[in-house]
């Protein structure tokens, strides 16, 4: 993985040739620093006008795809001609409900781990409604290794059409049916009649699938030097406000 300013001149010359552009943006973490709690996260006045100028460039079609619902994250950055994807993609399409039955499983599943954990410090659980999180950012190591074990026993007592999904300091249990970023961004890019070179800024391993999915686009993984499918590397949300104002030149 190569640090992206050091190699300006090459990603440059390939988003000045692209025809149009496909920007895959993720948040916590990319456009907006971790916080304590999800409530706490917003994004800075700079990072938004950045992104409404790409919105404004004809060239340009600018997606937000987040683990968060995509009403809660379509709060939080108040964009307008920005396409938004929550539950990593799932929300955005058409037909998002899952069926009855998928749903009182996992909310059985959901009750157990609530009566489970309810006194263990540090630990909550948000309920996403098709799915739900264990967020345990703000737990010790004893509760957090306690949590881990109820979060694996609640997996195994579910069937197989539900899955983990490991991010920072948050555990979530999925519906298989719900897919990944991955999925996510080949569905919208299979809507365009001429492909767009695909441009995909994330922070967690909850995009590798994205990461993986666009091997032909530009990908970039935030955050300190790690094992990763992405090409290049941004530090911080920081340099991720310096790149979009770059593309916007």
């Amino acid at each position: 993985m190569r640090r992206l300013f050091d190699c300006w001149s090459e990603i440059e010359n390939r988003i000045k040739s692209a025809a149009s552009i496909a920007l895959f943006l993720d948040f916590d973490g990319t456009l907006a620093h971790i916080q304590p709690t999800p409530e706490d996260v917003h994004i800075s006045p700079p990072m938004r006008h950045a992104i409404s100028m790409l919105v404004t460039n004809h060239r340009t079609r600018v997606w937000v795809i987040s683990g968060r619902r995509r009403g809660d994250v379509r709060e939080r950055t108040r964009l307008p001609g920005v396409h938004y994807l929550g539950i990593h993609g799932w929300e955005g399409r058409f037909g998002t409900a899952l069926e009855p039955a998928v749903q009182r499983e996992l909310d059985r599943a959901r009750r157990r781990l609530e009566k489970g954990t309810e006194y263990l410090p540090g630990i909550w659980i948000e309920d996403k409604g098709p799915c739900f999180a264990i967020h345990y950012r703000e737990a010790g190591e004893a509760e957090s290794k306690l949590a881990r074990a109820s979060v694996h026993e609640a997996l195994t007592r579910l069937n197989g059409a539900f899955r983990l999904l490991s991010g920072k300091k948050v555990w979530e249990i999925l519906p298989r049916e719900l897919g990944d970023k991955g999925s996510a961004v080949r569905r919208e890019l299979n809507r365009f009649a001429q492909r767009p070179l695909p441009i995909y800024v994330g922070d967690d391993s909850t995009d590798e699938h994205a990461f993986a999915a666009l091997p032909d686009g530009i990908t970039i993984r935030v955050g300190p030097q790690s094992l990763t499918r992405a090409r290049f590397q941004l530090r911080d949300p920081r340099d991720v406000l310096r790149f979009l104002e770059q593309i916007n030149l």
